[in-house]
């Protein structure tokens, strides 16, 4: 494989400490398999292809709330604990200064942080996986979907979990649902131009007007065995089309007009030579491609919390010329 393996630490579960319990028995996570069609129309410009869907949380040790501390546990989908999850919180004092404070899972996955004085928040939440030939970093979900504040004395127990796609930040999603922030999957833009084929001052490759492009993403290796394919059919009109929420891992896309030409695959953008392990592999191509998508950082203490952490992949789709 060209791109290398998607990998993260797991870990056996060890013998816990009395302030450490045990993980109790899990459910299979739910499979995610088979292949979803979409039609999008003219006027659209983006597309969620996991939709509603949420993974399933695991099962969690119970600890009791400890006053002035956070504590809880990291978890992959399938209830193993991860070691080295980072997690990070900020308390605001009268004057609105910070004060921060962190943490690392233990081999249990569980943390604990002694929270500075004041009204709290959580500030970072990532775990770092080996992705292709480089790294990635990946924000952590809430178990329970909340990341309210509280007042440190009170304290806090919180759990996380590590998600391969699904629904990120609400007010993000609602503000700007176009936008990869706010879902925990891959995401890819491809953009085009449209110009009539015998115009002379139309740009090199662009789409007719009345086109219709085909896009088909295969799974190739995801984080946690997803295997379903996506097959979009998008009517050009806007000149545009983002789509976010991909289960992350290898995929091959495939472009074509919906005639059956196929189309040029070109990654363009501001982070082709940023990040070379990620993108479209190779970063030109006709017909079809590996893309492996660009995550925002590598270390985990960058990951904010409940938040994407994936840059779209940047794709200009050209008839070849």
């Amino acid at each position: 494989m060209c791109c290398g393996k998607l990998y993260y630490h797991r870990r056996t579960r060890p013998n816990p400490t009395a302030e450490e319990p045990a993980w109790g028995p899990q459910t299979p996570a739910p499979e995610v398999k088979g292949e979803v069609h979409f039609q999008v129309s003219a006027q659209d410009d983006y597309l969620n292809v996991m939709e509603s869907m949420m993974p399933r949380v695991p099962n969690f040790p119970q600890v009791s709330v400890k006053e002035g501390k956070v504590r809880g546990f990291v978890a992959d989908l399938n209830g193993n604990p991860l070691a080295g999850a980072f997690v990070g919180v900020r308390s605001s004092a009268v004057g609105g200064y910070y004060s921060s404070a962190s943490a690392e899972t233990d081999e249990n996955g569980y943390y604990e942080i002694l929270v500075p004085w004041g009204a709290t928040h959580f500030w970072s939440g990532g775990y770092t996986i080996d992705y292709g030939t480089g790294r990635a970093a990946l924000s952590l979900y809430p178990a329970d979907s909340k990341l309210e504040s509280f007042e440190s004395t009170t304290g806090k127990v919180k759990n996380f979990v590590l998600l391969s796609y699904g629904l990120a930040d609400a007010d993000h999603r609602a503000e700007k649902p176009w936008s990869s922030g706010g879902y925990f999957g891959g995401a890819l833009f491809l953009n085009y131009n449209i110009g009539d084929p015998d115009d002379i001052w139309a740009a090199r490759g662009s789409l007719p007007p009345d086109a219709e492009i085909l896009i088909t993403l295969t799974p190739l290796e995801t984080l946690y065995g997803e295997s379903r394919s996506f097959v979009i059919t998008k009517k050009v009109g806007s000149t545009s089309l983002s789509l976010n929420n991909i289960p992350i891992g290898r995929y091959t896309i495939s472009a074509s007009l919906k005639d059956g030409r196929q189309l040029k695959l070109r990654q363009t953008g501001p982070y082709v030579s940023t990040y070379p392990h990620h993108g479209l592999k190779p970063k030109e191509a006709t017909g079809s491609a590996e893309v492996l998508f660009t995550p925002m950082g590598v270390e985990a203490s960058s990951a904010l919390p409940n938040y994407g952490g994936w840059r779209p992949v940047d794709i200009k789709l050209e008839l070849p010329y």
